[in-house]
């Protein structure tokens, strides 16, 4: 028995020194993209997305519905920066290896339908995420725009169970852990800004 759990704590501990943390830069140089899109992560590994000018958010979609935020889904918040890396960080850690939707909920210049989306553990064939980025640049015409809904959903939505999101303000910060508990949106909301502002934080910047 002692010899088991020995074995077991060590696989543990291994698979814990195996996991890493993934960085992608959010609209780097102006571009509205994700780079990288196609991440490929396993679990307990983090995914760290750092944002440039002006005013991005990380938002997790469906596959079907590229332009809406997931119910149950994460969401950074916008994070507005004037003229260069902003200081806050929001981090998710992979919890299994089900694909993640991804895209920018900024509305100004429509960055879903321009593409600006990434994916997660997309698969190879079927539902990849260039079918995925095929599905948002078309989204206009295939699905409508209702932004204003967008908004509240994205105020009120609390976290599913594919990844923990966490929020940071650079060296020295608290960050709030957002796993699935209740309350969880209201405190990564608070974090970076008050709730109330959130309405009016995709025109910040621009």
């Amino acid at each position: 028995m002692y010899f088991s759990t020995v074995l077991l704590a060590a696989a543990s501990a291994s698979l814990a020194q195996a996991a890493t943390t993934i960085p992608v830069q959010v609209g780097n140089s102006g571009a509205l993209t994700f780079v990288p899109n196609d991440i490929k992560a396993n679990v307990g590994d983090s995914i760290e997305f750092s944002f440039f000018p002006k005013n991005h958010s990380v938002t997790q979609s469906s596959f079907a519905d590229p332009c809406h935020p997931l119910a149950g889904g994460f969401f950074s918040t916008f994070i507005p920066t004037n003229s260069s890396e902003a200081s806050e960080t929001f981090t998710i850690v992979v919890n299994d290896t089900k694909p993640i939707w991804i895209y920018c909920a900024q509305t100004v210049k429509s960055h879903c339908q321009s593409g600006m989306v990434a994916s997660i553990n997309a698969p190879a064939t079927g539902n990849t995420l260039a079918a995925f980025n095929t599905y948002a640049t078309t989204y206009a015409t295939a699905y409508g725009t209702t932004y204003t809904t967008d908004a509240t959903q994205q105020v009120s939505t609390s976290f599913g169970s594919g990844s923990s999101p966490t929020k940071s303000s650079g060296a020295g910060s608290t960050s709030v852990s957002t796993t699935a508990q209740p309350g969880a949106a209201t405190a990564l909301a608070a974090n970076g800004a008050m709730v109330g502002a959130m309405m009016l934080g995709a025109l910040a910047l621009l």
